[in-house]
């Protein structure tokens, strides 16, 4: 008889246990790509359901800022040589960028090195031959981008050898990045609103939101065609892109 009720006490607890468990999980919906399992907050029960959505918003404009990087490569079996040339040719090539009126505050080294190179003979033996190698990188930041063409022009015909790249920016983005992220609020709510009603239930307050930044410049190759004649190098500035992505997490409301 003690045996018996003590086997009624012990199920007894394991059942109320269970209904503890049960009563506590709720399900969120993700229309990120695909559905995950999620404890409620521990409020109303009408509330302990949630649709976790991604909304994403781009805005784009027309450049107004253009950074060239470009610079001077000397090879020289002379160091002090090697060094002197650099130096000659990119004083040169700063006149010829001054004199189309790019500020001096425009202009930074962007990087400056010097290295030995080994010369091997045809069976790959050392010939105690050394070649000094010097690179002198400029950044350029333009304010008028019609005028990348004008610049890279007179650079190269001043001596530069080097272009690492032609990258078009919007130096203020401010109010693209406000477009952008009212865009990805609102395709958010519509995805949200859709599975709402897929599902037969209303959306409710925002529980959770989640933001994420990203720019895009416009890197352009540099078309070399046509240098040395009457044109410019062509160079097209393209757009300048901003991305914003948000995840909001909705109450459902049954």
């Amino acid at each position: 008889m003690g045996n018996r009720k003590w086997f009624k006490l012990v199920v007894g607890i394991a059942v109320v246990g269970a209904l503890a468990v049960v009563a506590g999980c709720a399900s969120a919906v993700d229309a990120g790509g695909g559905s995950r399992a999620a404890l409620a907050g521990g409020g109303d029960a009408a509330t302990a359901y949630t649709i976790n959505v991604n909304g994403t918003g781009i805005a784009s404009g027309a450049p107004d800022v253009a950074d060239i990087v470009l610079g001077v490569d000397v090879v020289n079996v002379d160091a002090g040589k090697a060094v002197t040339e650099s130096s000659a040719t990119m004083n040169a090539v700063l006149d010829a960028v001054k004199a189309l009126g790019i500020e001096e505050k425009d202009i930074q080294t962007a990087n400056y090195s010097m290295w030995v190179e080994q010369v091997y003979d045809k069976e790959g033996q050392p010939t105690g031959e050394r070649r000094y190698h010097v690179s002198h990188q400029l950044r350029i930041r333009l304010r008028d981008v019609a005028a990348t063409g004008r610049v890279l022009e007179a650079a190269l015909d001043a001596g530069a050898n080097t272009v690492n790249g032609v990258t078009f920016t919007v130096e203020d983005s401010k109010a693209l990045q406000q477009v952008a992220r009212q865009e990805a609020v609102q395709n958010a709510r519509a995805k949200a609103e859709q599975l709402a009603a897929g599902l037969g239930v209303k959306l409710g307050d925002i529980r959770q939101v989640s933001e994420y930044s990203g720019y895009q410049p416009a890197p352009v190759p540099v078309m070399m065609a046509g240098r040395g004649g009457d044109e410019d190098l062509a160079i097209s500035s393209g757009s300048f892109n901003v991305t914003v992505e948000v995840q909001i997490t909705f109450d459902i409301v049954q």
